[in-house]
């Protein structure tokens, strides 16, 4: 019989368990592209915010243009309960949570060593929403995101360079993907490495490392379509 009234407890137990719901913040994870703006549906700018945790790398280019200074920007960002107008000195952004009623920013090049942040330089809004796939920020301008599994080749190898030219790792820290860089004239790409295909990557194009195995790289490249193969180690600036 006790055996009995214990198994009947545990099935209660268990059964009044509710799975935890994602907070925002969770809800706002992974890579995000701003829709076009409808007043200027031919501009050549293209914007993507790729979100991990608390940080944020957002980048906006002329997707013509190969110049690399372009607006790159790395944020602390979260929620608190406080208006921008009752804040008078600013806050540390160690007060930041995964929810909340004001989603709040702060770039990472004005938050001090001890982490507080200038009321000037903080972003506060009330305006914001996001369920996961579709991101809305309202501070004055509307701003629209949808979330993608990956970048576009374009922002992929802007973000490669930049962080090149930065000294920086930015795919490797944000979205955590090794990329590399063929410097061969011609690379032919491979079914196997005992494979070789007709399809080949020239130099300067930008592919992502899903594996490497003695002197190969098994890779990913984005053109007109998606191609995964093999290509030689050397041929790479791995």
């Amino acid at each position: 019989m006790k055996s009995i009234l214990l198994l009947a407890s545990a099935v209660i137990l268990l059964g009044s368990t509710k799975p935890k719901e994602d907070s925002m913040l969770d809800l706002m994870q992974g890579i995000w592209k701003a829709r076009v703006d409808p007043l200027h549906p031919d501009s050549e700018e293209e914007s993507w915010t790729i979100i991990r945790n608390h940080q944020s790398l957002s980048v906006t280019y002329v997707k013509s243009s190969n110049k690399l200074d372009f607006p790159l920007t790395e944020s602390i960002e979260g929620f608190q309960e406080l208006k921008k107008e009752d804040i008078i000195n600013g806050i540390n952004v160690s007060i930041l949570t995964d929810s909340g009623t004001y989603y709040t920013l702060a770039s990472t090049n004005a938050i001090s060593p001890n982490g507080w942040v200038n009321n000037i330089d903080l972003f506060i809004i009330k305006d914001f929403d996001c369920d996961g796939q579709e991101m809305s920020i309202n501070g004055g301008q509307l701003v629209e995101y949808s979330k993608r599994k990956k970048l576009s080749s374009i922002a992929l190898k802007n973000i490669y360079l930049r962080g090149m030219q930065d000294n920086r790792d930015y795919l490797k820290e944000y979205i955590n993907i090794d990329v590399t860089e063929v410097v061969s004239s011609k690379s032919t790409i491979y079914a196997e490495p005992d494979k070789p295909t007709r399809m080949y990557l020239i130099k300067g194009d930008i592919v992502t490392v899903l594996e490497e195995k003695e002197g190969w790289i098994k890779m990913e490249y984005e053109g007109k379509k998606l191609i995964t193969g093999w290509i030689k180690k050397e041929d790479t600036k791995k």
